[in-house]
């Protein structure tokens, strides 16, 4: 979600501001004493369900762990929604270090979970932040579709502002995170003020880092971050 610089050229030239079922019975171990050592007798099977119980178990730990620092990001990004500070940054950018190391989905940019519409919770970008901050729009969307893109800020008062472009995974990048992007055309709408086309402005590469049914996190090519949910 970039670029919206052509908008605010135009605003500033026209001055508007698990567990299982059951544990499985397993016979009771014995023990059978040598005058040298002991030797206990151990079920043929019970190597498996060791390793499968203790693999249950470490999955079960991960996805705690995966919920506790998403509700920590988005507790963040709803208190800092619309601002974007050193601070606030830095306190975002701690757990999303943690996030991207288990993310569960791989090659994000082929997967087809990133295409769909999503919500903005919180960026760094500060053409965004703008309509934010000046009470212009209280939500932000993006689309992925096929190999479009769509950003589009509704204003409060009616009318909007909206980019579209093209998308295309960059099959050399390391992990297949990255996607490209060109934007094609930018549209205002301001109501009885009429509405207005511009010419498509901006192109660059976004990296998805974390990737779920409900949550998307983003780095780009101008080093900003976008965090979204699904809608």
């Amino acid at each position: 979600m970039q670029s919206f610089i052509p908008l605010l050229v135009f605003l500033h030239m026209a001055r508007i501001a698990t567990s299982f079922c059951s544990a499985p019975i397993i016979p009771t171990l014995t023990k059978t004493t040598t005058s040298s050592s002991a030797v206990e007798a151990v079920a043929p099977w019970q190597s498996f369900l060791d390793t499968l119980f203790a693999d249950n178990n470490n999955n079960n730990s991960n996805k705690a762990t995966t919920n506790t620092l998403k509700q920590q990001l988005l507790s963040e990004c709803q208190q800092s929604y619309g601002r974007n500070t050193p601070e606030i940054r830095n306190r975002i950018e701690t757990i999303m270090s943690q996030l991207a190391p288990i993310n569960p989905t791989p090659q994000t940019a082929k997967s087809p979970l990133l295409k769909r519409k999503w919500i903005l919770e919180w960026t760094s970008e500060k053409e965004i932040n703008f309509f934010l901050e000046k009470g212009f729009s209280v939500e932000i969307i993006q689309t992925l579709d096929g190999s479009t893109l769509e950003n589009y800020i509704p204003f409060v008062k009616g009318g909007g502002f909206g980019v579209t472009g093209d998308i295309s995974v960059d099959e050399e990048s390391e992990g297949l995170l990255r996607t490209n992007f060109k934007f094609k055309n930018a549209n205002l709408d301001i109501g009885r003020w009429g509405e207005y086309n511009f010419p498509p402005v901006g192109e660059g590469w976004f990296d998805t880092i974390y990737l779920d049914e409900g949550l998307r996190i983003d780095t780009n090519s101008r080093d900003d971050i976008l965090i979204c949910r699904a809608e």
